[in-house]
């Protein structure tokens, strides 16, 4: 029994001599230095691990021993690229802790980033930054800094005590609370974007921002390049990378026109209705113009009138030009039928029946008549008030003491006071009606020269280059396109004042 108790003391003994805290370096990477220059800077990180681990309490894995826990070395470059910390290779490694030294261009020099974790508390044991012009100054660096940093193993050798088998005087292994922490973000700026013209929708690397959806606005955008796509309705998108630099940077973006016109002239025959009441539709969507910006393709047109047929056609866009339709040469009457008949006394007589000023017939009168007609009876003229349906017949019996226009004035009878002061009031009349006839027709007139002074600046527009300056051209077209459109509203409407005149008086 006692041979026994021996025995297992010795084993337990020998295994507790067995049990070692394992250390591994990584190999050393970065873009800044060539595989020999990465390998001299990790045999410089190993060395200064010996210095303060001591053999009988630690092992420092040799790197095919860590190349052959993770699987080999083409396992090893997998995992160093799919794992996000050192601390998940250390447990792929099964290793206690885990070292390694990372560098990277800073500007004229090579910054040196070395990272110490225990790999069972993912904690950060040691590190420190610092830069050098070359590799002969990063082994410097390792070798001054890096045995301070083993040394922060529980069991290790104190940086001191490492250094007291050769003391050679002087002051070393300086250290400092603190990381020495980098920030590694790049830097932002504030940016100005503006388009021309305004309203583009914003996209970022192709995203687009809640912040700044539209031109003008302002937002802020990270150090380096940037896709910006600006894009407008009827305009060219821009596509463009800008290099973010500085502060307060403007971007200003063109856009290039992508669109054409449509543009319809309005026309009446024998003045029946009104323009004002000419209705237009493109692909069923109404418009209140005559004159509209289109993008380019095909588009179904309709015209509707109360006194007129519809007019429907086709219209071809194409970027930068205009197309023109005259409804002048298209233009047919809506008709009704109208059975037209007068009395007299009760009794039926024949009248002489005009239409809009010329005489058709006489009672009893049937035929077609345009809906919009002013409708007259006898030799006197005298209105008739008939409602007349499209495409539809309607009888109408006109009765009044026709005859009584017919009789002959006696002369013995005192001449009515009523009668000259009529005929003074209904020349009065005519002479404003014709004088607003005139006026409307020469504002007509000027908004149809500001018409042609518009195009003639819009193919100069259209004739523009991408580095010309649209803004200016394109405020020439739109100012006269105002012009010519104010002068023809005011025109119609006086035009129209003047006929409702002569109609109604």
């Amino acid at each position: 029994m006692p041979k026994f108790l021996i025995l297992l003391f010795l084993a337990l003994a020998a295994y507790g001599q067995q049990i070692k805290t394992s250390v591994a370096v990584l190999p050393s990477d970065g873009t800044a230095l060539n595989i020999d220059e990465l390998e001299t800077l990790t045999d410089e990180m190993r060395e200064a691990a010996l210095k303060v681990l001591p053999t009988k309490a630690f092992v420092l894995l040799p790197q095919n021993q860590v190349f052959k826990r993770l699987g080999g070395i083409e396992n090893f470059i997998k995992e160093c690229k799919e794992s996000t910390c050192i601390v998940d290779l250390g447990k792929k490694a099964q290793v206690d802790y885990i070292a390694k030294a990372s560098v990277l261009k800073f500007g004229n020099s090579i910054r040196l980033k070395v990272e110490l974790y225990d790999v069972y508390t993912e904690g950060l044991v040691g590190m420190f930054n610092d830069e050098a012009p070359d590799i002969k100054g990063l082994l410097a660096i390792v070798k001054n800094r890096a045995s301070g940093e083993f040394s922060k193993i529980p069991g290790a050798y104190k940086s001191s005590k490492a250094a007291s088998r050769s003391v050679d005087g002087g002051i070393k292994d300086v250290q400092t609370t603190g990381s020495g922490f980098v920030f590694e973000g790049g830097k932002n700026y504030l940016v100005h974007l503006n388009s021309e013209p305004t309203g583009a929708a914003l996209s970022f690397n192709g995203v687009a921002s809640t912040k700044c959806p539209t031109t003008p606005c302002n937002l802020i955008l990270g150090e380096g390049d940037v896709r910006i796509i600006a894009a407008l309705e009827q305009y060219d998108n821009s596509d463009t990378t800008v290099s973010i630099t500085s502060n307060n940077q403007n971007i200003d973006m063109k856009l290039k026109p992508n669109f054409g016109y449509l543009e319809i002239k309005p026309a009446l025959l024998d003045e029946l209705g009104d323009y004002v009441e000419w209705e237009l539709k493109i692909n069923g969507k109404g418009y209140n113009s005559f004159d509209n910006r289109l993008s380019p393709g095909n588009y179904n047109v309709k015209l509707n009138h109360r006194c007129y047929e519809a007019i429907s056609f086709t219209a071809s866009i194409k970027k930068g030009k205009h197309e023109v339709f005259d409804m002048a040469s298209h233009l047919t009457l809506k008709k009704g039928g109208l059975s037209l008949d007068a009395e007299r006394d009760g009794e039926p007589v024949s009248e002489p029946v005009f239409v809009n000023g010329k005489q058709v017939g006489e009672t009893p009168f049937n035929d077609a008549v345009p809906l919009c007609s002013e409708i007259e009876i006898g030799k006197n003229r005298e209105r008739v008030y008939v409602y007349l349906k499209y495409n539809e017949n309607v009888s109408y019996t006109h009765k009044g003491n026709l005859y009584e226009f017919y009789k002959s004035t006696n002369k013995n009878k005192e001449p009515s006071f009523s009668t000259p002061k009529f005929e003074t009031s209904g020349n009065t009349t005519f002479w404003i009606a014709i004088g607003l006839d005139v006026l409307g027709v020469a504002m007509l007139y000027v908004g149809h020269k500001k018409q042609d002074e518009m195009w003639v600046e819009y193919d100069k527009y259209g004739a523009l280059g991408p580095a010309n300056n649209y803004g200016d051209a394109w405020e020439n077209v739109e100012s006269l396109r105002s012009s010519r459109n104010t002068f023809y509203i005011l025109g119609s409407l006086i035009l129209a004042s003047g006929i409702g005149i002569h109609i109604w008086f």
